[in-house]
């Protein structure tokens, strides 16, 4: 994934205050927040059904 093109909005000092981004740069941005957070998911289920799998094996479930 590419960096998008940003434009800062500055308050009277010079401090960044605002993002503006393109419409499809955001929606870009977005997809792929999605698409991060549902491998977290995956990957936080996964270890919990493999830490399941070890308590089995173990006799302790």
């Amino acid at each position: 994934m590419t960096i998008p093109e940003t434009r800062y909005v500055v308050d009277s000092h010079g401090k960044k205050i605002f993002v503006q981004l393109a419409v499809g740069d955001w929606e870009n941005l977005m997809n792929e927040l999605n698409r991060l957070e549902t491998l977290l998911n995956f990957k936080t289920k996964l270890k919990s059904a493999f830490r399941e799998v070890r308590q089995i094996k173990r006799g302790e479930k």
